[in-house]
């Protein structure tokens, strides 16, 4: 593991041992911050991520229709956010927004993490060891490369791209404690009927460069990841953007129903994207929408949510956002390598 941390990390045969050494090493970060405790987190979560319950888990996606007026996605704010409220949203109307779920000092904290990450020279590097903090890339991600670390193809840019929440361990380790104090844990236990846990694939820290016109590919998540697992995302706008901003958003539509559209058809620019015109015919009678985040600002929405980045022909100044992927432990997609939350 990590800075020998736990030499004898395999041995951790039990889930619930990993879990108590996890424990305590959010304690000690807590007081400590230190990058050596924020990495061992990780190999831990990912540990604990291989010893998930497989057993599938009863639940229903009965809510209480709160919403049933509602036009678009619900808006709420930070305390009215309950497993009630989300499970009204995305099963009722496709998603919700959170306003003001994260303040400001928490924004440009985590942006200035996202710009350090991004910057690291461990990022671009074939040594992935160091002293260096932003970035360091744990040997238990399931096939990572040995060289500069991507998510996709590309040059590597120091300004704008995407990296993995666990490829920054003290991101990460920071991100855990802002889900602690919103109580999400507990949360999500109600939301799936079982325990939350995030994956390495899709827990992604954002910079998108402005568009400028620029088209992004409709898509759903469950067309890559599956239908037969429980999710939820929440998207955190670290920048003001969307709707009349100058960085680009999201644009989503707002549909309720558990159905994964086709692909490749209908002038779709790639074999895995929503043809624009199946689009249009879709948002006929389902709310297609841009909404205006402001930083703090946030949205949940499952795999079933048809959205990409917003075009944005005026859009001058880059977009920051987190994105954190949660499933049900027992229907977690394994290809994404699902973790401990």
């Amino acid at each position: 593991m990590s800075g020998n941390m736990f030499e004898n990390n395999e041995s951790l045969s039990e889930l619930s041992d990993i879990q108590q050494h996890l424990q305590h090493l959010e304690e000690r970060f807590g007081a400590d911050q230190l990058l050596e405790q924020a990495a061992a987190m990780i190999d831990l979560r990912i540990l604990g991520g291989r010893k998930l319950p497989i057993d599938p888990v009863l639940w229903s996606p009965d809510h209480d229709d709160r919403f049933e007026k509602k036009i678009g996605f619900p808006e709420i704010n930070r305390n009215q956010l309950s497993a009630a409220a989300l499970k009204a949203g995305v099963f009722g109307k496709g998603g919700i927004i959170v306003r003001n779920l994260m303040d400001g000092d928490k924004v440009n904290d985590f942006k200035a993490c996202i710009s350090n990450s991004l910057k690291s020279p461990q990022r671009f590097s074939e040594e992935q060891s160091g002293s260096e903090s932003w970035f360091r890339r744990s040997e238990y991600v399931a096939k990572g490369p040995k060289g500069p670390a991507r998510i996709g193809g590309g040059d590597l840019s120091s300004d704008y791209g995407s990296v993995w929440a666990v490829d920054s361990p003290i991101t990460a380790a920071k991100l855990i404690d802002f889900y602690s104090q919103l109580g999400l844990r507990e949360m999500l236990q109600d939301y799936f009927n079982e325990a939350a846990v995030l994956s390495v694939r899709k827990w992604v820290l954002r910079a998108v460069p402005p568009m400028k016109g620029g088209n992004k590919g409709w898509h759903q998540d469950g067309r890559f990841m599956g239908q037969d697992i429980k999710s939820i995302n929440l998207w955190v706008a670290l920048s003001e953007c969307g709707e009349g901003a100058q960085s680009p958003g999201l644009e989503l539509v707002a549909d309720s129903r558990r159905k994964i559209h086709e692909t490749g058809t209908c002038g779709a620019w790639f074999d895995w994207t929503v043809g624009p015109k199946l689009v249009e015919k879709i948002a006929q009678d389902r709310p297609l929408v841009c909404p205006h985040f402001q930083p703090g600002d946030a949205i949940f929405f499952d795999h079933y949510c048809l959205h990409r980045t917003a075009e944005g022909p005026n859009d001058t100044l880059p977009r920051y956002a987190l994105e954190s992927w949660f499933f049900a432990e027992s229907r977690a997609p394994a290809k994404q390598q699902p973790i401990l939350f």
